[in-house]
């Protein structure tokens, strides 16, 4: 389904303690560590060394596969890449912290970093990262942290992401899609966390970078540490939709949509209003249910409503969970479509006309069952009058008729009162 599931998480709070590295004062950058509730339909990789549920091994390696994570089940990828070669301590790997990135950098142009790449893209991904700072007394680094995130057509996804500003300022990178968070000051206990999560769309990847930035002492940067903490996500996106849109056909409505990716999809319901208040169910289309494959769908509504027709897609899973599409609006294109009544549904006490040609002679507002009501005429322009009924109209629908000047007869439009 094209929808977003709400994730229930709680930080836990740790003390971590500053430890001494070959006699000198030991300084990491900490990734958050990031526990979460997880309910059914989640996922959750645990990156720290507190369980061997979906543990790093072994240390220092490279690329890492965790397979049938959560329900659905997903596989994650994780690949290193960069300067690997600056990497210390047997590093990647797990920690209490989360997954430990030990780097001695040349100079500020190295780094490395970790992507996460899911055979399925994901809902609400979540991680943390903890000690984002700028040592500057006993060492010499800044950290400088890049997130970007892509969907499964391999374009950009913001994320929202939450730091203390005491301690790293966030800035955006060359695409506009990409957050840099750089640190600011010294942290003695590295416990500042920051979060990021990926709200909308779902995530297919995500590239953590990690390096130096520039705002440092002159001569060569001092080693750097990061934690990449656990990674949770609300579910997999089981229906991945690439358009929705209407077009009008003559009297009727053409909906065409498609979508790139299904998984568990049932069918979808086409829903039609005409004041984005009420939708009814105007028909039913059976998806394709577990595709990787692009797959097009159509609809034609016969017998669209006067005036604006709105309508969306409620995509319904096998399971019965179900979101809804974005709103289009339509506009049939009838014969009629010179003369519009507006708004529609109206109040009953100022009924607008616009049209091309009208003879006013012929026009006549009735009721459902043709008696006729007398009204006043107020022209506003040449193409536009209002119609004032003189007696007070009941919530219902009527029929105003006219004689189109173009010779084509008496013509008849549905007029909605709704108080």
């Amino acid at each position: 389904m094209f929808r977003l599931l709400r994730i229930y998480s709680v930080i836990k709070q740790e003390s971590i303690m500053h430890n001494r590295f070959h006699g000198m004062r030991r300084l990491f950058t900490l990734l958050t560590i990031f526990y979460s509730t997880l309910a059914f339909g989640q996922g959750y990789i645990d990156l720290s060394s507190n369980t061997d549920v979906t543990p790093w091994t072994p240390d220092g390696a490279l690329l890492q596969t965790f397979n049938n994570i959560g329900t659905p089940q997903v596989t994650v990828t994780a690949t290193v890449q960069g300067n690997t070669n600056r990497l210390r301590n047997q590093t990647p790997r797990n920690d209490s912290r989360g997954l430990w990135l030990n780097i001695a950098l040349g100079n500020r142009t190295e780094g490395v970093s970790v992507t996460f790449t899911f055979s399925e893209p994901v809902t609400n991904l979540s991680f943390g990262i903890l000690g984002i700072d700028r040592e500057l007394s006993f060492s010499n680094y800044q950290d400088r942290v890049l997130i970007a995130g892509y969907d499964d057509n391999n374009v950009g996804v913001t994320p929202a992401i939450s730091y203390n500003p005491n301690f790293a300022f966030l800035t955006n990178g060359v695409e506009p899609f990409v957050r840099i968070l750089s640190g600011f000051n010294s942290d003695p206990l590295d416990s500042t966390r920051s979060m990021v999560t990926f709200p909308g769309t779902g995530v297919k990847k995500v590239t953590i970078a990690f390096n130096s930035g520039d705002n440092i002492r002159n001569g060569a940067t001092t080693a750097q540490s990061i934690f990449l903490t656990d990674l949770s996500w609300a579910s997999i996106v089981p229906v991945e939709l690439i358009y929705f849109r209407g077009k009008a056909e003559n009297d009727r409505v053409r909906l065409n949509w498609a979508t790139a990716n299904e998984s568990n999809s049932d069918y979808f319901q086409v829903e039609r209003s005409t004041d984005l208040k009420e939708f009814t169910s105007i028909g039913r289309i059976t998806s394709a249910g577990d595709s990787k494959q692009r797959v097009e769908y159509s609809f034609l509504d016969e017998a669209p409503l006067p005036g604006v027709n709105y309508y969306r897609l409620k995509q319904v899973d096998k399971d019965r969970a179900s979101e809804y599409s974005k709103i289009i609006a339509v506009s049939p294109q009838t014969a009629s479509s010179r003369f519009v009544i507006y708004p529609n549904p109206s109040d009953g006490q100022n009924i607008k006309l616009q049209f091309d040609n009208l003879e006013l002679d012929g026009l006549r507002l009735s009721t459902l069952l043709g008696q006729e009501i007398p009204f006043e005429i107020q022209a506003n322009n040449t193409n536009s009058l209002t119609i004032k009924p003189l007696s007070e109209l009941q919530t219902g629908l009527y029929f105003i008729t006219y004689a189109d000047a173009m010779g084509r007869g008496m013509l008849t439009q549905k007029l909605w009162v709704n108080k």
